[in-house]
């Protein structure tokens, strides 16, 4: 007898523990993502600022460029969180160039 409530204590908790085991994977990959989506966009935010300097060019093609770039600092700064929960919900996924192409789409939907 103790043997066989012993039997179902176990295995009711293991039912619990591997239930309660996806929510916190899901949350965790959550924040994963969020982190992710945050470094890329500072990363492009960084990237955008190197060539912001060529303002002062004397190429009419450089300077174009660089305004852009300002452009864009100026958006992925100010739009950051709303492009990471964008991001989130639609499941952009964790690759660079899929990151990249939906940050540019959003700045060329917003700014044209």
């Amino acid at each position: 007898m103790k043997a066989t409530v012993f039997f179902t204590i176990f295995l009711v908790s293991i039912i619990i523990f591997i239930s309660a085991a996806p929510l916190t994977a899901q949350q965790e990959s959550k924040d994963q993502l969020v982190k992710f989506y945050e470094s890329c966009i500072l990363q492009k935010v960084s990237n955008c600022n190197a060539k912001a300097v060529l303002k002062t060019s004397r190429s009419v093609n450089l300077r174009r460029k660089a305004e852009l770039s300002i452009r864009q600092t100026a958006f992925f700064t100010s739009n950051k969180d709303i492009l990471i929960n964008e991001m989130v919900e639609q499941g952009i996924g964790q690759k660079h160039y899929q990151v990249e192409y939906y940050l540019n789409k959003r700045f060329y939907e917003i700014n044209q």
